[in-house]
């Protein structure tokens, strides 16, 4: 009896370790990911890139044309290709109604999971926690943005904006098997800035 108990304690003991030893390297890939883009090594981002980081920026203006907060994002699949895009509509809808949210429900309703898996969503803006949980569950293959949440809530800071009522975290703590580009430097960053600013100053 002595036996079994010391065994199942073993198993469980190391059944721990190893799930530890499993998040931690996922938590390294993720980190690794999000510094080699911060390190602009490999996820520089390309023309291609560009082009529909500024097709976001449009959607932004769409948006804060309509009343509404300064967010756009599409969906690219493998041959670079536009299948899906969207801007904010919490105006219309709901607090919820974030572009990211919208790709992700129809990427389960239109695409296979291989054809998520080789898509990107490009979009303003990092992940809010929430839309981060949707990509994540969507499970599409990468995620590249223009500004982080970090620098978000130092825009809000300096327009005098009340805190949002959740803890900004890096998207790449939350995602998991995702390739991760962001944020972007120079006038693609300041435009976006700018259209934030234009929503809560104006």
């Amino acid at each position: 009896m002595k036996l079994f108990y010391a065994t199942l304690v073993f198993i469980f003991v190391n059944g721990i370790a190893f799930g530890q030893s499993e998040n931690e390297r996922q938590q390294n890939k993720n980190h690794k990911q999000k510094a080699m883009s911060e390190n602009n090594t490999e996820t520089v981002f390309t023309e291609t890139d560009i082009k529909f980081l500024r097709h976001c920026l449009v959607l932004a203006e769409e948006a804060l044309q309509a009343g509404d907060q300064a967010f756009g994002s599409i969906l690219v699949n493998a041959d670079n290709e536009i299948i899906a895009e969207a801007r904010n509509r919490i105006n219309e809808k709901n607090v919820f109604a974030h572009p990211e949210i919208e790709l992700a429900e129809w990427a389960l309703e239109n695409l296979t999971l291989e054809e998520r898996r080789e898509s990107i969503m490009y979009t303003t803006g990092e992940h809010c926690p929430m839309c981060a949980g949707a990509h994540a569950w969507s499970q599409i293959g990468g995620l590249y943005y223009l500004s982080s949440a970090k620098q978000l809530q130092q825009w809000l800071n300096e327009f005098g904006v009340d805190e949002a009522p959740i803890v900004f975290i890096p998207a790449e703590e939350i995602l998991k098997n995702v390739t991760i580009k962001g944020p972007a430097e120079g006038a693609l960053l300041e435009e976006i800035k700018q259209k934030h600013k234009r929503y809560f100053t104006e």
